[in-house]
């Protein structure tokens, strides 16, 4: 078994799925921590479908099937697949747009001019994804580390408070949380592992691979889960926040964090695009710097619901059996 193999896809998986508002801890508070003690095991049970559903991807991926269109081909009729191809693109579009604004936006809290930053995150995202396989594993091996470390250094050295009197406490509230968390999450993720399956060169690597990279989530999970729920309030930035409360240097590399986790999100998406439609046509996405004049804010507020509706539509073809899987490349 090849290790390096094994533990670059890992690392690609886990960069495709944490995103900003992971990074920020806004998604970990809404999905988990808001739910007290019960969160914990939303974040077990959402670690082990990662698990699952990753290695499920990457095998179909080993066996031929690198594309989405291919995978909904097998569930759905040629006309249904078509649309949902062509859904896929608009919403993966959307997806960039959110990115590239939320960079711009970043950025700007550097004292960075916010179109100069939205330039220079498509661009480098761009850049990185006209590499393919080799570009989106080199790029989230070094990224991916740096966001572990930088979570684990805020867990470890956050300053303990009263938690939160107010927890959600309807019962099995916090499962449906969960199961709706890895599914928002997976929009991009089966994608990609979809074209990262073409590395495997067994079931062994793929399982591993993707066993891994739950675990790795798992524990950046459990890491900003331990610090949310010791908080006396939440603002929108609630890790970044924290990081400023321990170091004001802490704060400094954290909200560089955020504007890394939005480039592996980004660099996941396009290349998607890149295995879709060729290296060559990726020029053509400079057309989100257009969409980008709509607020971030409202961005996410608006799009990712849809998205996560729309993701559902990833986890019946994953589970149904191949046709001429095998024959297709």
């Amino acid at each position: 078994m090849r290790l390096t193999v094994v533990l670059s896809v890992a690392l690609a998986y886990v960069g495709t799925v944490v995103g900003a508002g992971f990074a920020s801890g806004q998604e970990i508070w809404q999905f988990f921590s808001r739910f007290g003690p019960h969160g914990m095991m939303g974040i077990i049970i959402s670690s082990a479908v990662f698990s699952i559903v990753g290695a499920i991807a990457l095998e179909k991926g080993r066996h031929g099937i690198t594309d989405f269109g291919h995978l909904l081909t097998n569930v759905y009729s040629p006309a249904m697949a078509r649309m949902g191809e062509g859904m896929t693109d608009v919403f993966l579009l959307l997806g960039l747009t959110v990115v590239v604004a939320g960079g711009g936006s970043t950025l700007a809290s550097f004292h960075v001019n916010p179109w100069i930053g939205k330039i220079f995150t498509l661009g480098l995202i761009l850049y990185v994804g006209y590499w393919g396989v080799e570009g989106i594993t080199k790029a989230n091996s070094v990224i991916v580390p740096y966001l572990i470390l930088i979570t684990l250094l805020t867990s470890l050295l956050s300053p303990s408070s009263s938690p939160l009197a107010l927890t959600i406490r309807q019962p099995g509230a916090w499962l449906l949380s969960a199961v709706l968390y890895v599914s928002y999450n997976l929009f991009t993720a089966v994608m990609v592992l979809l074209g990262l399956g073409s590395k495997m060169h067994s079931s062994r690597e793929a399982w591993y691979a993707a066993t891994l990279g739950g675990i790795i989530l798992g524990l950046l999970l459990t890491l900003e889960h331990h610090v949310l729920v010791g908080l006396s309030h939440v603002n929108d930035l609630p890790m970044l926040w924290v990081a400023y409360r321990i170091n004001t240097h802490l704060g400094i590399l954290y909200g560089a964090s955020l504007w890394l986790a939005l480039l592996t999100t980004g660099i996941g998406i396009v290349f998607v695009f890149r295995e879709r439609y060729g290296k060559r046509n990726l020029i053509l996405l400079w057309i989100v710097l257009a969409l980008t004049q709509w607020s971030f804010q409202a961005l996410v507020k608006n799009l990712y619901p849809v998205m996560g509706s729309l993701a559902i539509m990833l986890w019946l073809p994953l589970f149904v059996s191949s046709r001429g899987a095998d024959n297709r490349h």
